[in-house]
């Protein structure tokens, strides 16, 4: 017998393609739309003509290009573009993988402790090495990393193997690196390093560059690739333990699996602008509201849905009368709301 909440996942599943289509159009669409916004005005015939030069075609064509214009397009608003979606995408995969696997909505890819380990790394880097990008994008992974190998050695360690043994872990690590953070920004100088620190913890993609881009999108993306191709197994990894060892499947392993391709493109993503707020909690949520709680239909459709809002937000953040702002400001203030909106929605219909 099919129940009406069978017959709406159903549906949902149905639309999956041509809403998400639809999306990636959308994306696409605004992506091109985002590279000609701003001061400098770059339209899509200008963009035609900066590509072809670059690819040493069509030199007749592009003759007229002022220098300006290719600068804008080229060395910041184009690798900032990518660099955007890339994140976006990151950030949510990773909190749509999160919150089935943690079985919680409200969990995030700092649950594991790798965004504070990443950003005292980068705290760290800044404080002794005057805030050299490639160290503190360096100091940023590695800390990450290390993060994750530190939970997974506490796991291993300790009976049984539940969620909330490893959240608990988890917690305790987020704490410690928390802490250490908190002591650097105590010792450190308030009229620089300080400030420095702090800008940074807010996340930007003002220094986004083709160094950046040519890290961060082959990692996020192979990342990305296998958490989409794993992503059927999130319907049963989000079952109760003794469920899932009924099944014979491997849950430690399994869990390892996730949580090592949600570290990878979490901290990659972290050490290259730094820390993003909300992305990674709410954008799964929208994800589910519109295309059903089938995983393996969430995570690819979070990935453009995450790609377009964080494309949209550093548009909008770039193109602030007053000046940018660090990008957590903004999705704060979007995504906060919302969430309280969306939880509230789902508690009046019995969801939560």
């Amino acid at each position: 017998m099919i129940t009406a909440g069978d017959s709406t996942a159903v549906k949902r599943g149905r639309r999956l393609w041509p809403i998400l289509t639809f999306t990636l159009l959308i994306l696409i669409a605004f992506f091109f739309l985002s590279l000609n916004i701003g001061k400098v005005s770059v339209t899509f015939t200008d963009m035609i003509a900066i590509l072809l030069k670059k690819m040493n075609l069509g030199q007749g064509f592009s003759a007229d290009i002022v220098a300006q214009k290719q600068t804008v397009f080229w060395n910041v608003r184009l690798p900032r573009s990518i660099l955007a979606c890339a994140v976006g995408a990151a950030l949510s995969v990773a909190g749509a993988v999160m919150q089935t696997l943690y079985r919680n909505p409200l969990a995030s890819p700092d649950v594991i402790g790798v965004t504070q380990a990443a950003n005292l790394g980068a705290g760290l880097a800044i404080f002794f090495f005057a805030g050299s990008t490639v160290l503190v994008e360096g100091f940023s992974f590695c800390f990450g990393v290390m993060a994750l190998l530190l939970t997974f050695t506490i796991v291993s360690r300790l009976p049984g193997s539940s969620v909330t043994v490893l959240v608990l872990v988890g917690v305790i690590i987020s704490a410690l690196f928390q802490a250490g953070l908190t002591l650097l920004l105590y010792m450190s100088d308030p009229y620089s390093d300080m400030l420095r620190i702090n800008y940074w913890l807010m996340g930007a993609f003002n220094t986004a560059n083709w160094n950046n881009v040519a890290v961060v999108v082959p990692l996020v993306s192979v990342g990305i690739f296998f958490l989409i191709l794993f992503s059927w197994r999130l319907n049963i990894m989000g079952q109760t333990d003794d469920e899932i060892k009924a099944l014979g499947i491997n849950l430690s392993l399994w869990r390892f699996i996730y949580i090592l391709f949600v570290a990878l493109i979490v901290s990659v993503s972290t050490a290259a602008v730094g820390n993003i707020a909300w992305v990674g909690l709410i954008i799964p949520h929208i994800a589910r509201s519109i295309i059903g709680s089938n995983q393996k239909q969430v995570v690819p459709y979070a990935a453009v849905l995450g790609a377009f809002f964080l494309l949209l937000i550093d548009t909008i953040v770039r193109n602030l009368p007053a000046g940018e702002v660090p990008i957590s400001v903004i999705t704060s203030f979007i995504a906060a709301p919302f969430l309280g909106w969306l939880i509230f929605s789902k508690h009046k219909r019995g969801v939560w």
